[in-house]
């Protein structure tokens, strides 16, 4: 090898990699050198015969970190999610199952199955709150109607006068009950367009909630998880709903408009995503689809 310092013209041969420092730079030097390491590069002999460099080390030849290629091959918890379903939305669940019926995608909106006692309420597609309620009894005129509707207002410590058939029938006594606790409505009452006489509210006997069969009312659905819901139609939280109920003005808050759609489907999915099977309420007959397909026409 010819040393840089020396003073005497460097041979012809020793234009390789040793002398490649006058005129190259050192990044040309470190690209050639890892070309060399690599096997890519070639070597030029003494009598300007080329040779390949020698191999590269099995070492640098070793395939990627498989955690980088396929993070599942070594984490079981990737492996785990990797594999999962993909979670299906209440609107696929009820389309899985055939019941007829759609969830507004947006916003809030309340359904109340009767054959199943229950009320939904539902936001953005997906169930938020989920109460037993109690229905209208068997009987005319006391019957919950199958309709489309939506709130007004909520009024808090609603008073309560009996309506003429509750009277005539001797249900109750023609008076006007004051708010409180003793009411029949309880502490408050969410009311339906267009100014209907049935409405969503408490009650004065909650343990009547926990009867299987609750076709109790006369009309109207008294709704167990009254408060929870009211705080969610008005979007003001819980606490402000129990100050306000147990105060002692009665007085109207406006509400947004929530859809509320009462319907009866005698086959409905429980909270574990169970199809279930419920009586027919009101003597309908047929299917829950047959008797969807009447309540259409009603949208």
């Amino acid at each position: 090898m010819v040393s840089a310092r020396s003073s005497s013209p460097a041979p012809h041969a020793a234009r390789g990699p040793a002398l490649a420092a006058r005129g190259r730079s050192a990044g040309l030097l470190a690209l050639i050198a890892g070309l060399a390491l690599a096997g890519c590069a070639q070597t030029q002999g003494p009598a300007g015969e080329t040779a390949s460099a020698p191999a590269a080390p099995a070492a640098l030849s070793a395939p990627a970190d498989p955690a980088l290629a396929d993070p599942a091959a070594v984490d079981p918890a990737a492996a785990a999610l990797a594999s999962a379903p993909i979670p299906e939305s209440y609107q696929d669940l009820l389309d899985r199952h055939g019941v007829p019926f759609q969830v507004p995608a947006q916003g809030k909106a309340i359904l109340v199955n009767v054959p199943s006692y229950e009320l939904i309420a539902f936001e953005d597609g997906e169930p938020v709150i989920r109460s037993r309620v109690i229905v209208g009894r068997d009987v005319a005129g006391d019957r919950t109607p199958e309709m489309t509707t939506e709130t007004s207002v909520v009024r808090f410590r609603p008073t309560w006068r009996p309506t003429p058939l509750m009277i005539s029938r001797g249900d109750y006594e023609d008076k006007i009950w004051p708010p409180g606790r003793n009411n029949p409505l309880g502490l408050l009452a969410i009311r339906l367009e267009p100014g209907m006489l049935i409405y969503l509210h408490g009650t004065n006997r909650p343990e009547l909630f926990e009867k299987e069969a609750r076709a109790l009312s006369g009309g109207c659905v008294r709704v167990e998880r009254w408060d929870e819901v009211a705080a969610w139609v008005l979007d003001v939280d819980v606490d402000e709903v129990h100050r306000l109920a147990n105060g002692p003005d009665t007085f109207d808050m406006q509400t947004a408009g929530v859809p509320v759609m009462m319907r009866y489907f005698t086959e409905f999915p429980d909270p574990q995503g169970q199809l279930q099977a419920y009586n027919d309420v009101y003597g309908q007959g047929g299917s829950a689809y047959a008797v969807a397909a009447q309540v259409a026409a009603l949208d």
